[in-house]
């Protein structure tokens, strides 16, 4: 069995990959490239590895709708609030993570193009100081994105332990009878929970790992691919500090062609902006949606359970992994607004008033562009900043006072 299971991962991770370069052998990028073959999004893998394990991760997910929804309507049928709070969360996160993934499936061409993109960036910037605020800047997405799944993946570690525990204490400390077991998720199997307690864990146990692993993909990723942009208009403000710094030099054939490669980078970044924008807002608004429905309700339960400190400390780590997911899905919209309007300042310093006449155009129609920021939105209506973020968190707070009350 194990023979097998080594052949089809080679089959699927390795076989399937065609050998070409691309933006992943660039080392802020090499880890993406384990975790997209295992989503079948690795821009190289082959059309039926990709698609065979897309099919597999999807019909692990919708194998979790049956039990979240049987827990549902039951509990809906036996008026029992407390049982239909359990169901929820674990559709609203389910829909949130294969909206994630089937977005970046439907996009997939717009992110190879993104990829090819940032490839090229990094192949033409050969001037050090340019390479070192690309890399600086890099650095700070890839430093977020490694927190992040290190967290995310900290807390599924030990919210997957704890429903073992009275197992393991069975073991070391045994009693007179054993103790009772909590799977991690209070769902509706129709199966006798003792009797099949560790083939429904271990159906749990997947569509968890299946879930996070989607989510710190594709998250980590796009922030990445912001924190690029941000670092080529860093470039670009730069280069335009620097390039009309000099004062008392004659604006030859080099300035030109510093302003002119200034003007290319500042058209190639508001582009890198508009595809991510483009292939993420539909994506964001249902994410954020979910999110805060899942927070909610998670909260509620987690205020229910304080008396079974094992039950809430469970849901807390999950609440925790919600909140911190709206947080790190937000972050970067405001990293990007702050960035591109951060060159209307770097050009406001420059010495642009030594620059002739045809150059002082191109800097105030570049300064008219970058006076209104890049904004990543959530279908157009919600900006995803840490003011909103804020906001958001407070809305939470009011639904789930108003659904404590109704539980009382």
């Amino acid at each position: 069995m194990s023979t097998i299971c080594v052949y089809i991962y080679y089959l699927v991770f390795q076989k399937n990959e065609r050998r070409t370069s691309t933006v992943f052998d660039i080392s802020y990028y090499k880890v993406f490239k384990k975790y997209l073959l295992f989503l079948g999004q690795f821009p190289n893998q082959s059309r039926w590895g990709s698609k065979f394990n897309v099919t597999v991760i999807t019909g692990s997910l919708l194998t979790f709708y049956f039990p979240a929804f049987a827990q549902i309507f039951t509990s809906l049928y036996e008026n029992d609030l407390g049982g239909m709070l359990e169901g929820m969360p674990v559709v609203a996160s389910v829909s949130a993570v294969l909206i994630k993934l089937l977005n970046h499936e439907i996009y997939k061409k717009n992110f190879e193009k993104m990829f090819d993109v940032i490839k090229k960036d990094w192949k033409l910037l050969n001037d050090k100081s340019q390479t070192h605020i690309l890399e600086e800047i890099t650095k700070q997405g890839n430093k977020i994105g490694e927190i992040y799944r290190t967290f995310v993946l900290s807390c599924m570690s030990g919210f997957i332990v704890i429903p073992l525990y009275p197992a393991f204490l069975d073991i070391i400390i045994p009693l007179n009878e054993t103790r009772q077991r909590h799977q991690m998720f209070r769902l509706t199997y129709f199966l006798d929970e003792n009797r099949y307690f560790y083939p429904i864990y271990f159906h749990s146990l997947w569509c968890s790992f299946v879930t996070v692993m989607i989510a710190v993909t594709i998250d980590s990723l796009y922030i990445q691919i912001v924190h690029h942009d941000c670092a080529i208009f860093a470039i670009c403000g730069q280069n335009i500090i620097t390039a009309t710094g000099s004062t008392g030099v004659r604006i030859n054939e080099t300035y030109t062609e510093r302003f002119r490669q200034c003007l290319t980078m500042h058209k190639n970044a508001l582009q890198l902006f508009e595809m991510l924008d483009d292939s993420s807002r539909r994506s964001f608004f249902f994410q954020i949606l979910l999110t805060m429905v899942g927070m909610t309700i998670t909260a509620v339960q987690a205020v229910i359970n304080l008396h079974r400190p094992e039950e809430a400390l469970r849901i807390g780590l999950f609440l925790v992994g919600q909140q911190f997911h709206l947080l790190i899905i937000t972050l970067p919209g405001q990293v990007i607004t702050d960035h591109s309007f951060e060159l209307t300042n770097d050009i406001y310093r420059s010495m642009w008033y030594n620059m002739p006449i045809n150059v002082q155009r191109v800097l105030h129609m570049m300064q008219m562009r970058s006076s209104k920021p890049c904004k990543l939105t959530a279908g157009g209506i919600y900006e995803m900043n840490i003011e909103n973020f804020g906001i958001t968190f407070k809305t939470c707070v009011s639904y789930f006072m108003v659904l404590l009350s109704l539980k009382d």
